[in-house]
């Protein structure tokens, strides 16, 4: 498609005002007096409005689709519809639907053409298309032919200039900005121009910022846009080191004496006030009309930046950054208070912030929710979505404060709702680990089971740091199934490294046909075993899976976002704790305000309308009534390329398959080699994704990083050799640490 023009928006917009005039004028009639509008007699308006207002966008963009087509409609209510419907798709990332609407727009409306809107989502909606030349080019052309006014040119450079910082292109930036500011001759404009800049290099990551920082020297310092960097560079400095709050003191005053920008209080508002008062557009006092969120809305997050659990912290930051960026971008910006937990004084941060801020994200250890228990903060004014799997024993979820996270029993969920649900297995044997987080795990898959109609027929527990009994726990569980009619699956709730020792066993006993369910540890071993190009026993997991919280080749739209925008950035791809953050603070927006006077179930009214109305780029949470939350888990089976997403029916055709054919006495465990494409033909196995990349026989994984937010499982020894003709077990890692799944 070509690039709309003025002309082309100018006769579209001809040709729909005729059409609409000869319908008003031929066919309806006009209205008569004291007959209600058309928008009153319809219901549709006011649920289309109610929709846009809750940020319900596929409800909002169906309404005004539909209202939008009426003959009698007046040209207010017309125009409102079109916008409206070609935002709402923007806003759910239906991008090419999104475009087709802007355009509609431009051509029924082309005073908006000349306004910062209009362009500002035209962009955005081919940016979301991955056309981020055109993006570029369109704003560009809106500078150089000059037809809309400065501060549009202005907004327009600005946009510009974060796309070349984000892109490593700074140099660039920087002349669009100075060569429009140049162009301005009203201070009130110039001053807008100002502030719009210093609030939009707030959001500009760090790295981003180096580079713009790079480019300021002592010689032009006092000049636009360079003073701006280096005011953002210091107001960064000064907030996590106080040797460096001299020098922004310092620098604020040189500006306001010697810079020469047009509004010489902004550095002062900037050092008193921070960027919470800057507008990062014209956007902004339009934006209780646009948005998922009332502008202004604050949130606060309180998240371990510093020790042991720094990197976990830190991701969620990242991802809330890319989070706000889009918020901003859609004009709803959210505000967000990080609160480090590691800092002695972080109970008085919390307690010190403003009244308006009432939702607070976090904390992701239980060490910190047992301070702020102990501190009186829950229950307390605020309303606290906490980063963990579990509130504990003393905190009633849905009451005292609520969960943003998956549970164990999400995981068991996810693995019985295939087995027992589709697959139709009834009888289950449980082998797990003498550990506390082995017990927890298999009391629960018992009472799972057992409340789905199904039954654990078989248990049996090993010593996690003695391999030598490994062969004998699986030979007792066998003999078990033997007295008790048979099994059709098999829990093992335990790390990677150590099921890795023990699956051989089940073979070594001439049993191959066994659904074999792992928790998510295994699916973020795999993850770590790919990004590492670690290769893995493949033989052991061909009838295996286990659940997980995060997709990154999922086609949900936000998380191919998320994906493009840390990519775009620089930054380390986007992992599950980046997800975490990206889709908590959107979620803030949808909920909006909530009153510290809201009772439980209005909370957890809101919340649920909130998740229900989110794009996720994690596996979606969903609220119930009594504010429990579930996360809907994605499945995945191990292979070489590490965790790929499950093929319910691709796999139910290899389970029937291996069941059919039977195993061998003393058959041993198919090679890697029987998953390439001409050995799966001769075998008549079924073919899955991720098989064909095998490459001969794989070798254990690396052990798991230590560290994780709720504490490790007991270190086990190191476990000697396995006295047994099958593959010798690999010992455990002395802290094996789930990623992002606690020990209980």
């Amino acid at each position: 498609m070509k690039f709309p023009t003025y002309a082309f928006f100018r006769a579209v917009a001809v040709l729909s005002l005729l059409v609409a005039l000869a319908g008003c004028a031929g066919l309806q009639g006009p209205e008569e007096p004291g007959k209600p509008s058309a928008a009153a007699r319809d219901q549709r308006w006011a649920e289309a409005d109610a929709a846009w207002q809750a940020g319900r966008h596929e409800q909002s963009r169906n309404l005004y689709s539909q209202l939008m087509t009426q003959r009698s409609l007046p040209q207010d209510l017309k125009l409102l519809a079109i916008k409206r419907s070609a935002l709402s798709a923007l806003f759910m990332a239906d991008y090419k639907a999104a475009l087709s609407g802007i355009e509609a727009w431009g051509a029924a409306d082309p005073a908006a053409v000349s306004g910062w809107e209009w362009n500002y989502r035209y962009a955005q909606a081919l940016t979301g298309l991955g056309q981020d030349d055109r993006a570029r080019e369109h704003l560009t052309r809106l500078i150089q032919e000059n037809r809309v006014p400065w501060l549009v040119q202005a907004e327009a450079a600005i946009d510009l200039f974060m796309r070349y910082a984000k892109s490593a292109d700074a140099a660039r930036g920087v002349q669009i900005v100075s060569e429009v500011r140049r162009r301005g001759t009203d201070p009130a404009a110039l001053g807008k121009m100002e502030e719009y800049l210093a609030k939009n290099l707030g959001s500009l990551p760090d790295p981003a910022l180096a580079k713009c920082d790079a480019l300021v020297s002592e010689a032009i310092l006092n000049t636009f846009p360079y003073s701006l960097i280096a005011m953002e560079r210091a107001r960064r400095d000064a907030l996590t080191r106080p040797d460096k709050r001299p020098w922004l003191r310092e620098l604020v005053d040189r500006l306001s004496r010697m810079s020469d920008l047009a509004d010489k209080t902004l550095p002062q508002r900037i050092m008193n006030q921070g960027l919470d008062s800057l507008a990062a557009s014209s956007l902004a006092p339009a934006a209780q009309a646009q948005a998922v969120a009332p502008s202004g809305h604050s949130v606060a997050v309180l998240l371990p930046l510093g020790g042991q659990f720094r990197e976990f912290g830190g991701k969620v930051v990242k991802g809330i950054h890319a989070g706000q960026a889009e918020l901003t971008q859609a004009g709803t910006p959210v505000e967000v208070t990080v609160i480090d937990v590691t800092q002695p004084d972080w109970l008085t941060r919390l307690q010190n912030l403003p009244p308006e801020i009432t939702l607070v994200g976090g904390p992701m250890h239980r060490i910190s929710l047992q301070e702020l228990q102990n501190a009186g903060a829950i229950p307390g004014g605020r309303i606290f979505l906490v980063f963990m799997p579990t509130l504990g024993e003393t905190l009633h979820e849905g009451v005292e404060a609520w969960r943003f996270f998956s549970s164990p029993k999400d995981e068991i969920d996810a693995l019985l709702n295939l087995s027992l649900g589709s697959f139709g297995i009834r009888h289950y044997g449980l082998l797990r680990p003498e550990d506390r987080y082995g017990q927890a795990m298999g009391e629960l898959f018992a009472l799972e089971t057992a409340r789905l109609g199904g039954q654990v027929t078989a248990t049996s527990i090993y010593n996690p740091a003695d391999a030598t009994g490994w062969d004998v726990a699986v030979q007792q569980m066998l003999q078990q199934a033997e007295a008790g009619g048979g099994f059709g699956a098999v829990f093992i709730p335990d790390d990677w490294n150590r099921s890795d020792g023990i699956l051989p066993y089940f073979f070594h006993n001439n049993v191959q046909d066994l659904l074999i369910m792992g928790p998510q540890l295994w699916t973020e071993a795999l993850s770590r075993a790919a990004a590492t190009k670690s290769t893995i026993n493949i033989q052991n997991y061909r009838l295996a899976v286990c659940p997980g919280a995060w997709w990154p080749e999922s086609e949900a739209p936000a998380t191919r976002e998320l994906v493009r925008l840390m990519h775009a950035e620089g930054q380390q791809p986007a992992d599950f704790w980046v997800a975490l953050g990206y889709d908590f603070i959107r979620m803030a927006a949808l909920a909006g305000p909530l009153s510290p006077g809201a009772s439980p179930g209005d909370v957890s009214a809101r919340l649920a309308q909130a998740a229900a109305s989110m794009q996720w780029s994690m596996a979606p949470l969903s609220y119930d009534a009594a504010g429990q939350v579930h996360q809907s888990m994605f499945l995945f089976r191990p292979s070489v390329a590490g965790p790929v997403p499950l093929d319910p029916e691709g796999f139910r055709e290899r389970l029937n398959t291996i069941r059919s054919r039977g195993a061998a006495p003393g058959a041993a465990p198919e090679s890697e080699s029987a998953y390439a494409a001409p050995r799966e033909e001769q075998i008549g196995l079924p073919l899955l994704p991720g098989d064909q990349d095998a490459a001969g026989e794989g070798v254990p994984l690396a052990p798991a990083s230590p560290g994780g937010p709720w504490g490790s499982m007991p270190a086990p020894a190191q476990a000697p050799a396995a006295a047994s003709p099958v593959p010798q077990a690999q010992p455990a890692p002395q802290a094996p640490v789930p990623a992002h799944q606690p020990t209980l």
